[in-house]
């Protein structure tokens, strides 16, 4: 097992690919340097593993390696050519707390559920995995290796009706109850009858809420904008400076993807 409440590095952003790709290039920086971690604990990256997440022309790109980022550069390269016209990417930099360093715990992760719809999904943060795990009526010994946030994709796939605000809302704010540290998610839904969506949500608890360093290293930004709606990391603006807003706890985004254009609803989580 890792050692818990490491962390990770994590950005969503949806709209035009050319306003993306200055947000990736700070997202691999911070994996490389993070001063708000190395404030926390003396460690200054995140280092096990990335992987991301494209849409583009109706298209998904999911990718996932045990390289850390920053030297990952042909994988980086590659995504950053990808980033003309509209898009959609969620990206994660790993440094591990609950869960095996390999492969299998690398983020995003993909499921397909039984009742038609896809998603892929990104967690920053703890959470209690044997109390999700027992909510998804699954057997601890046999995940015993997997991340909480494993758990916790396996917990919708099983249990999600659909992706609907309204049962997205419930079952979100039911795992958020076993927050132990941070609740920073992103997931992309694809229904085949509603297209593409994705929601965000962003919390921490009190004890982090309270404690400078940790909430400097936990908060997330969004950045919004004519063509672009971003939210990302703290560390993301160390990196790259853009009129960001640090978001609200308790705070959740329901974004609705279409051909070329999105909308986003902010709400209460």
């Amino acid at each position: 097992m890792g050692t818990v409440n490491q962390m990770c590095r994590i950005l969503f952003a949806v709209g035009e690919g050319s306003e993306i790709r200055p947000l990736l290039r700070a997202l691999v920086k911070s994996a490389r340097h993070d001063p708000y971690r190395e404030r926390r604990n003396g460690k200054r990256q995140h280092a096990d593993g990335w992987g991301y997440v494209l849409l583009k022309d109706g298209s998904v790109r999911h990718y996932r390696s045990l390289r850390p980022v920053f030297e990952d550069d042909r994988a980086v390269e590659s995504l950053e050519g990808e980033l003309e016209g509209f898009v959609a990417l969620m990206v994660h930099a790993r440094a591990a707390s609950q869960g095996d360093r390999s492969l299998y715990n690398v983020q995003p992760f993909a499921f397909s559920t039984r009742r038609g719809f896809s998603f892929w999904l990104m967690h920053n943060g703890d959470l209690d995995k044997g109390a999700i795990l027992e909510l998804a009526e699954l057997n601890p010994r046999e995940l015993e290796n997997v991340s909480d946030t494993y758990a916790f994709a396996t917990y919708l796939c099983r249990r999600l009706p659909s992706v609907g605000l309204s049962d997205l809302l419930v079952h979100y704010r039911t795992i958020e109850g076993h927050t132990r540290s941070i609740f920073n998610t992103v997931t992309l839904f694809h229904d085949s009858r509603k297209g593409f969506s994705a929601f965000v949500t962003a919390r921490m608890s009190d004890g982090y809420l309270s404690n400078p360093a940790d909430y400097d290293y936990a908060k997330l930004l969004v950045l919004e904008g004519e063509n672009l709606f971003a939210v990302a990391s703290s560390t993301l603006a160390l990196y790259h400076g853009a009129g960001y807003e640090v978001v609200p706890n308790e705070t959740a985004f329901h974004v609705t993807l279409d051909e070329g254009s999105f909308e986003v609803k902010r709400m209460h989580l």
